[in-house]
């Protein structure tokens, strides 16, 4: 049974967040603020919370997947492709009312569920993103400021992306912490560790201001870079940059017209 997820499936989902991507699993650090936002299901088995599902409502009407687990003892069932049909579904009775007009998700290049899931139920990958991180560090002096749109059509935040329309501003207030130095700046979304410059073009002369507030958050700096800019992936490998595998982009971002 797919239903709405309730208070007391904390314990079930914490458990499936120990048991995701090593423990490191973001999920029951969200579970709160996603119970408040709503659109949080689960699918339950024997009266247990098993799988986890999200749907988000971000600007330009779209309605953004996430969340998507299942606890390694249910896996191979087809409870994935159940609640990802689930969200497409109820994405679709949003859009008849207007609330939405395309579905959106974002997954690492090595998870073949999730992007079999994808390709088979008709989305298609509309950007490409590097995904590098090092160790925070630098001295810079940065002072909080409003948040800057770069100039993208996706924009990073976090694992989520946005698109680039009157609304998304104002929807990052409030989301993200938001720095200036020198004539630049960057923001980071509040409880993570990706950064996100507003001019990609000065990325390079923001690292010691993203460092130093990533080192006063106790965090890593990470960073999502769009495909189409290689040479600063380069320039920043040299730098001290990595990712977790391989050298091509590694998170892939879906999409879904309604």
């Amino acid at each position: 049974m797919i239903r709405r997820a309730r208070l007391s499936d904390f314990e079930s989902i914490e458990e499936i967040g120990r048991m995701t991507w090593g423990g490191r699993d973001y999920l029951p650090s969200v579970f709160h603020e996603w119970l408040e936002d709503g659109d949080f299901f689960v699918l339950e088995v024997d009266g247990i919370a098993v799988a986890t599902a999200k749907l988000t409502l971000l600007p330009c009407g779209v309605g953004w997947m996430e969340g998507l687990r299942v606890h390694p003892s249910h896996r191979g069932r087809g409870y994935a492709s159940k609640l990802h049909d689930f969200l497409i579904s109820y994405g679709e009775e949003l859009h008849r009312i207007g609330k939405i007009s395309s579905l959106m998700y974002a997954t690492d290049s090595r998870n073949e569920a999730s992007i079999h899931l994808g390709l088979k139920s008709g989305f298609r990958v509309v950007k490409r993103f590097y995904h590098l991180f090092r160790e925070a560090g630098g001295y810079a002096e940065v002072r909080e400021a409003e948040p800057l749109l770069p100039d993208l059509d996706l924009i990073p935040v976090s694992w989520r992306f946005i698109r680039r329309c009157e609304e998304s501003l104002e929807w990052l207030r409030g989301r993200v912490r938001a720095f200036r130095m020198n004539e630049g700046g960057f923001f980071v979304p509040r409880e993570a560790n990706i950064f996100t410059p507003s001019d990609y073009s000065r990325t390079e002369d923001l690292l010691e201001g993203m460092g130093s507030v990533a080192a006063g958050l106790g965090r890593r700096l990470g960073i999502m870079i769009p495909e189409d800019l290689p040479d600063l992936v380069g320039r920043l490998r040299g730098r001290g940059f990595s990712q977790r595998e391989g050298d091509g982009p590694d998170v892939l971002v879906f999409e879904l017209k309604l």
